[in-house]
């Protein structure tokens, strides 16, 4: 089985300027609904395949929505984040345009990461990356409706048959992609064409044989090209993946045999066990397959085979990050300081406001009815479990100080412990908060104890009571 999606939507990839020798300014507009925020958050992002990357400084937005971002020179893969919208920019050296970065069409269903939309003024490659997949997915339709319409027991004679309706889809396809594949400036941008025309290849169902000779003539798949710049490349990896992808669900898998490899430590008896083609592939691709079955399976055998072998070390590098990745937000992971600001306005931070060891923490927004309610039976557990090692805290994730200040004004009692780290994505990534009104709890050592915690309302209370230590 292939994957058809890729690790990246590349139609909502917007290509950005800068000089290759020094950073280059790039002005821009916010459009969200309520406001613009004062503050995007940036990651730079050194795997895209995998999506991982380290915060970088933040870009300042004024009051109109308008922002100058002083970007890294060179190439290089960013992620914009002003929760719960991100948009994936690609920097691109020697290009300019005022980017525009609004709300999605569709409502944000996440807290974190809902994908927004993102142009440019003037002309850029992202138009031929638009007009490509669009006729991919025109394509994918035309298929489909014709499928149906047979196995229906439609009368599709007088139709074209599928073979002569994939024929004309590849030819328009074909007749776009030679003409944007002429374009590219640089090795990511040919990396992305390359990176749809596989996928491409993929959902018109041509055979092993095919795909594999695209891979090789791609600009992917020179043999020279090292897995550092495949990885480092937004269209690279993903490329491979779409062809060489998902390889575990292969019936040629023989599961016994790779646990045995593992257990010998015998790399040759591990390729084997896998089948096919990865007997006679290098260790580096064999590595890149092994990454693929930890993005997408993570299991105890995964684990192993990566304790196990020396993988090249870029290879080790990705997953060493997809791995540390991972641990963040989730059961022992330590959150470590979380600067807030403080009901009088100075900064501060929730280890320096809690001198209890275990902190309990109801992260919330202002005008929600249920975080809300949920707020009121927060503060009676509180009350009633009257614990003196435990800090509770009422966490506020509003976007402006408007909200926050209708958020403080709910407090029951000044002795209430109230902070504010706004619309923060690096504090949602820490704290693994997905939704709210949601509940972590961090032990002595500030490791969350978890992130399945139960609201104030549907049983916080017992749980608490089972995970405290007796006093």
């Amino acid at each position: 089985m292939k994957r058809l999606a890729c690790a990246i939507a590349v139609w909502i990839v917007a290509l950005v300027s800068t000089p290759s020798c020094a950073q280059s300014t790039i002005v821009g507009t916010i459009n969200l609904e309520g406001g613009p925020p004062s503050i995007i958050h940036v990651k730079r992002i050194e795997f895209p395949a995998m999506q991982l990357g380290t915060w970088q400084e933040e870009i300042l937005v004024d009051e109109e929505g308008g922002f100058r971002w002083d970007a890294p020179a060179g190439e290089g893969l960013f992620e914009l984040v002003a929760p719960p919208w991100s948009w994936m920019i690609l920097v691109r050296p020697e290009e300019s345009g005022l980017l525009q970065l609004s709300a999605a069409a569709t409502t944000a269903r996440r807290l974190l990461g809902s994908p927004g939309s993102s142009n440019w003024s003037g002309v850029h490659p992202t138009q031929w990356m638009d007009t490509l997949v669009g006729i991919q997915r025109r394509a994918n339709r035309s298929r489909a409706e014709f499928l149906v319409l047979r196995r229906s027991g439609v009368d599709v004679q007088r139709r074209d048959s599928l073979t002569q309706l994939n024929a004309a889809l590849e030819a328009a396809f074909k007749s776009h992609w030679d003409r944007a594949a002429d374009r590219c400036a640089s090795e990511w941008e040919c990396d992305l064409a390359w990176q749809i025309k596989l996928n491409e290849a993929v959902g018109s169902g041509l055979s092993q044989a095919v795909l594999d000779s695209l891979w090789n003539v791609s600009s992917m798949g020179d043999p020279n090209r090292t897995w550092a710049s495949r990885l480092a490349s937004p269209g690279a990896y993903s490329g491979w993946l779409a062809v060489h992808g998902s390889w575990w669900l292969e019936r040629q898998v023989d599961w016994k045999k790779l646990n045995e490899a593992v257990f010998l430590a015998d790399l040759d008896s591990l390729a084997s066990a896998m089948g096919g083609r990865w007997k006679h592939v290098e260790l580096d691709e064999l590595a890149a397959a092994w990454l693929d079955k930890a993005m997408e399976q993570p299991d105890a055998l995964v684990r192993s085979v990566w304790e196990t072998f020396a993988f090249p070390k870029p290879l080790v590098t990705a997953y060493e990050a997809l791995r540390d990745f991972r641990k963040i937000g989730r059961k022992g992971h330590a959150v470590g300081e979380l600067p807030w600001t403080l009901p009088n306005g100075e900064l501060g931070s929730i280890a320096e406001q809690c001198q209890q060891p275990w902190i309990v923490i109801l992260a919330l927004k202002n005008g929600s009815g249920l975080a809300a309610r949920e707020r009121e039976v927060f503060s009676e557990i509180a009350d009633n479990l009257d614990r003196r090692d435990v800090c509770w805290v009422v966490l506020s994730l509003d976007e402006n100080e408007k909200s926050w200040r209708e958020t403080l004004s709910g407090r029951r009692t000044l002795d209430e412990t109230v902070g504010w780290v706004g619309n923060n994505p690096r504090v949602m990534e820490s704290l693994g908060l997905a939704v709210v009104p949601q509940v972590i709890v961090l032990d002595e050592d500030g490791k969350i104890v978890g992130r399945d915690m139960p609201l104030p309302s549907e049983g916080l209370k017992g749980r608490l009571q089972a995970i405290l230590p007796r006093e």
